[in-house]
């Protein structure tokens, strides 16, 4: 009998090392060669990478952003669930011991055929449960490691929305100090029109000129006014996108005009081959692949035996003094066996299904890293073809604003008509206005390329907290 015991757990011990399903490998990808307009093959990108554009205020939005935007709060929630979902799946590694006491008053019917009619019982209980799901096939195991899985996921899953936050805070507040330079050019151009109508109508006045100018300076004044009110609408569209960024009411929210020069850093790209490491998004795509993988394992568990081990024990009497009596004392032992013998097809259709989803998330992790390669590439070549643009333009706005001081000196002297003076005017605040874009969007390809970098986040790096996260909210 010893001996039969002692086989009976080698072969329990045995068939619990079984693990099915396909043990996962984190899949391998080969990596361009080199960047076209490489800027750097250093990988040092700071986390806080705001700090790369030399502006105090800006990392300030970026940090209410991150402190109370509620997508990331929603975010958070998401993670702390799967925490506590891996938690459950882990306690299917341990017995479940319950203690369930009952006190029961009972009478039987007198209408009813019985030996004992009218008989009233009263029994009291304190029973101790325990059930342990051998794990044959793993089961268990690969439940945890599907849930510890999804974990990670969702730690990389916020890291890359903190990284896509930031970046969409910057480039609003970017786009409304871009919108504050444009508000001031068109209004000192108005005030410049203004004074050129004023001119005009005295020259008119005067019979210098004729009606024409006067009308074209009209013209040109009310041109600039609408102009300047679509930059004013533009501004306050800005700004109220930064407030919906910073959990904030749009009423209540205002971000004062300053003086601003704008400062574009030089974002090192690094190498190719490193890329994929260095991007949240791409690592959670992983991790998903990751719980695929394990689901497969627990789906062909299915197909195979599972036994529970239960075991009950405890005192039961018709009274309490006779409670602790040793004839009070009741157990019962044995294992419950589950063959699946016809299911309908139900435990290959939920293997089919595993392996489709495997499928998707792998085809997903591989296009994801085609377009961080894109995103890389597309933000290398826009900085350095706006660079190029930008030097163009610098000389355009000297060109442009020499000849309008020209135009209007001839027009002083009376040695040129207006429309000479309307035309190269027009030309020095389109270039003007287009320098101030030019500088915008470097910027903004600057952005573009610390978020294709990854904005610096490492594999492992802990979970950031908002500070409203840590204040239990409950229905």
């Amino acid at each position: 009998m010893k001996r039969a015991r002692t086989a009976i757990l080698l072969c329990a011990a045995a068939l619990a090392g079984c693990v099915l399903g396909p043990d996962y490998q984190r899949p391998e990808r080969p990596a361009p060669a080199a960047w076209e307009h490489p800027t750097g093959a250093d990988n040092s990108v700071p986390g806080d990478w705001w700090t790369l554009f030399g502006d105090a205020e800006l990392g300030q939005h970026i940090e209410a952003t991150l402190a109370a935007n509620q997508d990331l709060a929603g975010a958070l929630a998401r993670y702390d669930q799967s925490r506590a979902l891996l938690g459950i799946a882990r306690a299917d590694e341990f017995p479940q011991v319950s203690l369930d006491p009952v006190v029961q008053r009972a009478r039987t019917s007198g209408r009813t055929a019985n030996t004992f009619p009218h008989l009233e019982t009263t029994l009291y209980a304190v029973p101790v449960d325990v059930a342990y799901e051998v794990d044959l096939w793993g089961r268990v195991r690969r439940s945890v490691e599907a849930a510890r899985a999804d974990v990670e996921t969702g730690a990389d899953s916020i890291a890359a929305l903190r990284l896509s936050l930031a970046a969409a805070t910057a480039s609003t507040y970017f786009s409304l100090r871009t919108a504050d330079r444009d508000i001031d050019v068109l209004g000192r151009t108005v005030s410049l029109r203004e004074d050129a109508l004023q001119l005009a109508d005295r020259r008119a006045h005067a019979g210098v000129v004729g009606d024409l100018d006067v009308l074209r300076a009209r013209a040109d004044l009310a041109q600039t006014r609408a102009d300047l009110a679509e930059a004013h609408r533009r501004r306050d569209n800005l700004e109220s996108a930064l407030a919906v960024l910073e959990a904030r009411d749009a009423p209540d929210f205002h971000v004062a005009p300053k003086p601003w020069t704008p400062t574009v850093p030089e974002i090192p790209a690094g190498v190719p081959s490193t890329l994929l490491t260095r991007r949240p998004d791409v690592a959670a795509d992983e991790r998903s692949l990751a719980a695929a993988s394990a689901r497969i394992g627990i789906a062909r568990t299915a197909f195979f035996p599972s036994v529970q081990l239960t075991a009950s024990a405890g005192l039961a009497s018709d009274s309490t003094g006779d409670l602790t009596a040793r004839d009070s004392r009741l157990w019962s032992l044995g294992p419950q066996v589950h063959l699946p013998i016809f299911e309908g097809g139900r435990n290959q259709a939920n293997l089919e299904a595993a392996q489709a989803a495997y499928r998707g998330a792998y085809a997903r992790w591989r296009q994801d890293g085609i377009g961080a390669f894109r995103d890389v590439q597309d933000a290398l070549s826009d900085g350095a073809w706006l660079r190029e643009q930008g030097v163009a333009l610098g000389a355009t706005v000297e060109a442009a604003t020499s000849a309008a001081k020209v135009s209007r000196s001839r027009y002083d002297r009376g040695l040129a008509g207006y429309f000479e003076v309307v035309d190269s005017e027009r030309q020095a605040l389109a270039s003007q206005r287009a320098a101030i874009q030019n500088d915008q969007q470097r910027l903004l390809a600057a952005i573009s390329l610390v978020k294709a970098l990854g904005g610096g986040w490492k594999e492992g790096d802990p979970v950031p907290r908002q500070p409203e996260a840590s204040a239990s909210v409950s229905p």
